[in-house]
């Protein structure tokens, strides 16, 4: 056997099976500079800018703020359920959303993953285009022409180092992460450093509606849709946590309050550069002498990060599917291609973030309700990798999740369309992710507690009568 193919072997049975207490090794400092890499990248970038592009100075800022900060405050507590149990992602969800809402949670993850990788890798090749211009290389290499090409040959580079594991994928990242910071340090210094800041106070924001409360709850909604976007990567590192204080902790820092400044620096950029693009930044923020060597950090950058989103969705599609091939795993990701051909996805990013906001609203919202309110901390191991097990509920779905989705997404269509941006006057008083949140979570546990009834969401008063009820459960399986 390969060393690749043994690296990936043994990260693909490590994230499957629950992690032993004894490989639980990482601090909170750990989990901290981890999930910092993959959150401070093309995602915190766009969202800020968004602000940037809507709202002025003051007011961008605190859509940023808030927008990340608090949606990560409701679904960091997640962090705790995968830390106490050492269980990945996609088999803690089987608790809430049964064995088949589990594989429908991973294909919406799947969708994830495509979109997020064809953003940092559009942004990666919009750099290069835009550094191939300022050297003069031929107009084939610039625009939105030379955009596409780079990021779908940055993607089949990301591919081939994949493909070739683990190993492959840190070497790389060692250059990938410096990369980026040096990236952010020298965006915020030349903002902070320069005469920006003054004229910040005067600058008026290019993409504002004509309404300012308008143009302030979409560009709020865009980073709330980040803030809850970390939900299927909460489970990832959390289960490594030492303790489920650090798990907690790092996993709010990280996506709550780090990524806000990287977020902040792109609020201002675009408010400074008049665009949505960070290839625009470099000359109107850091000068053309600084701009090829900004322009070349951030699509190491971005390609690093493609190559956190493209292993991690490998990986957790072998363990969904344990018999498939690792080629074929890693072939999943083919359709950014697609993706990549045009800047119409990359365009219409705040479709798409909104669009997230309200799905990973409404599961953490179900999760949240699900282990805290209704199973009290109380999970049966056993039961979440027995696809036969207690968690099967109606043909694998649970209806007290299905039902809280269904009144959810009437309730977020029915006050913000995000493709066609019409808005309800509600929309413009509480937003549409917020308060999906909540609804969801209300929903689920009314659902839970007194329409549907499964024994399983009502003996989890106690973690005895929880256990007793496993092994009874156990027993009349195999009578049966």
């Amino acid at each position: 056997m390969s060393k690749t193919k043994s690296n990936v072997n043994s990260d693909i049975a490590f994230a499957y099976l629950p992690t032993a207490t004894k490989d639980r090794k990482m601090t909170f400092f750990d989990l901290l500079l981890v999930q910092t890499v993959i959150g401070l990248s093309a995602f915190g970038l766009l969202t800020g800018a968004y602000a940037g592009n809507m709202l002025e100075t003051k007011d961008s800022m605190v859509a940023v703020i808030f927008g990340n900060a608090f949606p990560m405050f409701l679904i960091a507590p997640v962090a705790i359920y995968f830390a106490k149990y050492g269980v990945d992602t996609f088999v803690g969800f089987r608790s809430a959303l049964g064995y088949n809402g589990g594989v429908a949670f991973f294909v919406l993850f799947y969708l994830l993953s495509l979109g997020y990788s064809a953003v940092a890798l559009f942004m990666a090749g919009e750099a290069m285009a835009t550094a191939s211009s300022l050297l003069s290389l031929p107009i084939s290499l610039t625009g939105t022409t030379g955009t596409s090409i780079f990021a779908i040959m940055l993607f089949f580079i990301a591919l081939f180092i994949v493909f070739r594991g683990p190993g492959a994928i840190r070497i790389f990242n060692l250059v990938a992460v410096p990369a980026f910071f040096l990236f952010l340090i020298g965006l915020i210094v030349a903002i902070m450093f320069s005469d920006h800041i003054p004229a910040l106070s005067k600058l008026s924001p290019v993409g504002a509606f004509e309404n300012h409360q308008r143009s302030f709850m979409t560009a709020l909604e865009i980073n709330i849709a980040l803030g809850f976007s970390w939900l299927p990567y909460l489970g990832q590192y959390s289960r490594l946590a030492k303790s489920t204080k650090a798990a907690y902790s790092a996993s709010f820092y990280s996506y709550g309050v780090i990524v806000v400044v990287a977020a902040i620096a792109g609020a201002l950029a675009a408010l400074v550069s008049g665009s949505l693009y960070p290839g625009d930044w470099m000359n109107a923020v850091m000068g053309s002498k600084f701009a090829i060597v900004g322009l070349l950090l951030l699509t190491v950058a971005n390609l690093g990060a493609t190559l956190f989103l493209m292993y991690s969705f490998a990986i957790s599609f072998k363990t969904m599917f344990s018999k498939s091939s690792w080629i074929l795993a890693v072939s999943m990701m083919l359709p950014t291609v697609f993706l990549l051909l045009s800047s119409s996805f990359y365009d219409a990013f705040n479709i798409f973030m909104s669009v997230i906001s309200f799905s990973m609203a409404s599961l953490g919202g179900i999760l949240i309700a699900d282990y805290f309110f209704i199973k009290r901390q109380n999970i049966s191991m056993r039961d979440l990798y027995n696809t036969k097990g207690a968690y099967r509920y109606w043909f694998g779905f649970n209806p007290s999740a299905l039902v809280a989705l269904l009144v959810a997404y009437f309730f977020y269509w029915g006050i913000y369309n995000p493709v066609t941006l019409e808005a309800h006057s509600l929309f413009l008083k509480i937003s549409a992710g917020v308060p999906t949140f909540f609804l969801s979570c209300i929903v689920y546990i009314i659902c839970a507690k007194f329409v549907f009834r499964f024994e399983v969401d009502r003996v989890a008063t106690s973690d005895q009568t929880f256990k007793q009820y496993v092994i009874q459960h156990q027993s009349d399986e195999i009578h049966n």
